[in-house]
């Protein structure tokens, strides 16, 4: 049996067949590749029956990430490209969408210009990884820095060095230490040779800067328990958090974080870092295509990660092969206890898979999975590591020396190998570079969640973003606390703000649970230059936050007596309303023969359930599905403000303002609808009242 590819036609994706298809392209991916062709091979099959699908056409060594943000070590020596370092096998680029393993298939998209690929498969090896998820945390998802990748190393790098560029021409003090605050979440592996790195560079390039001194530096590890590297034993984690320390590293221990803004750390203490730069290292999730692969076919999983027998096989699925960061394999001779997810054991994982499916070919026994790991090493910067060797502690420099030739060693490809130990020379006897070099980015949008309560911003702030509700409610709130405008589901915020600088107004309070979409500024603000239109749009959205002042203008126009006066006195009585169990036939009938821009909708006990605007209705119809029978209660509804019948004009008028409405429902206490109120009829009422004065 030879590899094909069975041409396609029109936008038909490609369908390939493949004996064994890996999918992901870190440690246990790459070493199962590496090995899959000899085990091919032993099975008298050709080693391009092996595909791996990975996102990036390279692997990244993770243990040195935290050297290239610090500018030790260069991004492009800590990756090798896949192709390289499994010569033979297939490889190919893209993202998956979906796993049948019934169908036994595979539907990857592999890029916006090309009709993607259906992978048939005999065997899957899932080595997908685990996802990052801080949407637990308000504002962690929108401010904070990651650091899963060589571009989130350099972006973390480029970003410090930005930083202390602003504090150097920044006079205000207080600005000024915000700018040199830098916080890393998470006191793991990665968090903390992230700290060491980032104190090393910080401390490294000040003496270039005129105005700012070490002094002025300040790096903060937040970590939820009571000692950094907890897995090392206590005395390697006392000794790394001492070390630390000593050099000038702040560390908060026992203690999380509770929200994130654009100038500051909130933590569950109560207590509060001023900063603009925040690193995290921790909110591992489920990947997204694990849980459905787990949701559809029933694969047994711990919170999402695949269980595996000890030969690394899913219980059940003969030919579903899982490992890494997405499985979840029992550790041999350990009581229940699962293998750590680290790059050795991710490793090994891939080379004893890679054979027991070469087995599983031949009809030969498996074997199962035994290693129990060699050690544990951490770098903590400044020349200084901690490690576990086979139950023997080393610290200092020499663990440094050991954990610097342990990954030399592991680092794939001899030319990596030379670049690395070249780079580690030089930083030897010259200073740090100091070029902003920054790889801008653009994420477009991002889903944030706010608990009751929760700020998603506070006045003076930068605006990053255009915010949509999608579910939940949003107050802005002035100074003193009061409430000056009601966002609700649907509507959006933040646009002033963006266009035209200065920072937020206000500040951004959940309502209730809430959901919104942030949109970049980078992606919205060309739109707003380009688009007459979208600038009619964002100015009159822009014009709902000036609240204050537009009422106070409409105020002025109206006389005391119409201001005091009752609500029912002035209101319109003779409104158009529909039901929500009409059909849109009968909507727009309703619209032919009475034209008005809003219709109420009321509910089977008389009570108002919304509102629908003409426009809506129109967008409504264009969608699939939907006919001359489909009933009102499924469009869209828009909100406008309710006041009371026995209210006063000044109140309705209030809320309408505060709300970026011209138009007030009124009802009773049992939610009738009696009429409505506009800020039209309030003008007009006060230009008869003129009149009559005059007269």
């Amino acid at each position: 049996m030879s590899a094909s590819i069975i041409p396609s036609t029109a936008a038909e994706p490609n369908r390939l067949q493949q004996e064994v298809v890996i999918l992901g392209g870190g440690f246990a991916g790459v070493y199962c590749g590496q090995r899959i062709r000899k085990s091919l091979k032993k099975a008298g099959l050709p080693p391009e029956m092996a595909l791996i699908v990975s996102d990036q056409n390279y692997m990244v060594f993770q243990p040195m990430l935290a050297e290239v943000a610090g500018g030790s070590l260069s991004p492009r020596h800590v990756v090798n490209p896949i192709r390289r370092l499994c010569k033979g096998i297939q490889v190919l680029r893209g993202q998956v969408q979906r796993i049948d393993l019934e169908k036994r298939e595979i539907h990857v998209n592999t890029g916006n210009f090309s009709a993607g690929a259906i992978i048939e498969f005999n065997h899957i090896m899932l080595a997908l990884g685990a996802e990052i998820d801080l949407s637990r945390v308000p504002g962690m998802p929108e401010h904070a820095l990651l650091m899963q990748n060589v571009g989130d190393a350099m972006v973390l790098r480029a970003t410090i060095i930005s930083r202390i560029e602003e504090a150097n021409a920044e006079q205000r003090e207080e600005v000024r230490k915000r700018l040199l605050t830098f916080v890393v979440v998470g006191g793991g592996y990665s968090g903390v040779e992230t700290a060491g790195e980032v104190l090393d560079l910080v401390k490294g390039v000040a003496k270039y800067y005129r105005y700012v001194s070490e002094d002025d530096l300040r790096v903060v590890l937040v970590h939820s328990r009571n000692r950094v590297l907890h897995t090392l034993g206590d005395e390697l984690g006392d000794y790394a958090g001492k070390k630390l320390t000593e050099r000038g590293l702040e560390l908060v221990l026992e203690d999380r974080v509770s929200a994130v803004t654009a100038t500051k750390v909130c933590l569950q203490s109560g207590m509060i870092i001023d900063t603009a730069t925040v690193v995290s290292t921790v909110g591992t999730a489920p990947n997204k295509i694990i849980k459905q692969l787990c949701d559809e076919h029933g694969l047994p999983n711990n919170r999402y990660f695949i269980k595996t027998n000890e030969f690394m096989q899913v219980e059940g699925f003969e030919n579903v092969w899982a490992s890494g960061d997405c499985a979840s394999i029992p550790l041999a001779k350990s009581d229940g206890k699962t293998c750590p997810q680290t790059a050795q054991f991710a490793m090994r994982e891939g080379i004893c898979i890679a054979d027991n499916i070469g087995a599983k070919i031949q009809g030969k026994p498996l074997k199962a999975f035994t290693f129990q790991g060699l050690g544990e090493l951490a770098s903590i910067g400044h020349q200084t590591a901690v490690a576990s060797i086979m139950g023997v502690k080393f610290s200092g420099f020499i663990a440094w020396f050991m954990w610097r030739s342990i990954y030399l060693s592991k680092l794939p490809g001899l030319d990596r190998k030379l670049r690395v130990m070249i780079d580690w020379t030089l930083d030897l006897f010259f200073p740090r570079d100091i070029n902003l070099l920054n790889p801008r980015y653009t994420k477009l949008f991002r889903e944030v969640h706010l608990e009751p309560n929760d700020a998603l911003f506070h006045r003076g702030e930068p605006a990053f973003s255009l915010y949509v509700v999608q579910e939940g409610g949003i107050d802005l709130k002035d100074e003193n606390g009061r409430v000056v405008r009601e966002i609700e589901e649907g509507d959006f915020f933040g646009e002033r703000a963006l266009v035209h600088g200065g920072g937020y107004q206000y500040d951004a309070i959940a309502k209730s649970s809430t959901q919104l979409v942030s949109l970049s500024g980078e992606a919205v603000l060309p739109f707003f230059q380009s688009s007459r239109r979208f600038r009619r749009v964002l100015a009159k959205t822009t014009a709902q936050e000036s609240a204050d002042s537009e009422l106070a203008l409409v105020r002025k126009k109206l006389p005391g007596k119409i201001r005091s006066a009752c609500v029912s006195d002035v209101m319109r009585r003779d409104i158009a309303t529909l039901r929500l169990d009409q059909t849109i036939n009968e909507a727009l009938s309703m619209f032919l023969s009475r034209r008005f821009s809003i219709y109420p909708l009321i509910s089977d006990d008389e009570k108002l359930a919304g509102v629908i605007a003409r426009e809506d209705v129109f967008d409504f119809i264009k969608r699939d599905g939907v006919d001359d029978s489909t009933t009102l209660d499924q469009v869209d509804m828009m909100h406008l403000p309710v006041c009371k019948i026995g209210d006063a004009v000044d109140l309705s008028l209030d809320k309408m303002m505060r709300a970026g409405r011209y138009k007030c429902l009124v009802t009773d206490d049992d939610q009738r609808l009696h009429g409505i109120i506009t800020v039209m009829d309030l003008l007009g009422e006060a230009a008869k009242v003129n009149a009559e004065e005059k007269e």
